[in-house]
């Protein structure tokens, strides 16, 4: 794996960062986890891209941008995650929009009932759907990019249930309709989740690096 001691996580979502160094921990990789927040007031990077790999692109510069200003080592890794929900009855969406379905500054309990509201209004109780997450990172000098995308088949039902996870996983259900996304595990939704298989693909890629 690279060198590189410090790995830099460009995202405010502390269930995001946290799933990321558990992971790292657990994959045995010789690195610094820190998220972004640890530095002070991280800039705001507006997520402007029509793609998840592309406003995943857009922090992981710009964090990168930010911390290279800030005297960071050039060395230091910034990893930037984008991901969200794409429901095949509403046409992909909320898609790019996940994390601010029913506004920018939405609860994760407002964009669930938004997402209700808006099955309710099509008279459905539930709809294919998939998870997506991207990947990407990028040294502070900006050499190294890498990105990385996986996708994780749910049904999204109007039926909520469980406490665990975070978004829309208490209406993402799995196995055949046996348990909610919100009823897993951390060990067991990164097994198969579109977070876990993209951390998978970096860290493989990052251990064949020399």
């Amino acid at each position: 794996m690279t060198t590189a001691t410090r790995w830099v996580i460009a995202s405010g979502n502390a269930h995001k960062v946290e799933e990321i160094r558990e992971f790292i921990e657990r994959s045995g990789l010789a690195a610094e986890i820190v998220g972004v927040r640890s530095f002070g007031d991280a800039p705001n990077i507006d997520e402007t891209a029509d793609t998840f790999v592309g406003n995943a692109t857009l922090k992981a510069q710009g964090v990168a941008s930010w911390l290279a200003a800030r005297a960071e080592p050039p060395g230091t890794w910034v990893l930037a995650d984008d991901s969200g929900l794409c429901v095949e009855a509403l046409g992909g969406g909320p898609g790019v929009r996940s994390a601010r379905f029913a506004g920018p500054t939405a609860t994760d309990a407002e964009n669930n009932e938004a997402l209700v509201r808006v099955m309710q209004a099509l008279g459905l109780s539930r709809s294919r759907a998939y998870y997506t997450c991207a990947l990407v990172c990028v040294r502070v000098d900006g050499t190294g990019i890498d990105r990385f995308e996986a996708h994780w088949p749910v049904e999204v039902r109007i039926d909520a249930r469980g406490a665990g996870g975070f978004g829309y996983d208490p209406h993402a259900w799995v196995e055949n309709g046996r348990r909610t996304v919100a009823e897993l595990s951390r060990a067991e939704k990164d097994l198969v989740s579109h977070r876990g298989q993209a951390l998978r693909a970096w860290a493989t890629a990052m251990c064949a690096r020399p």
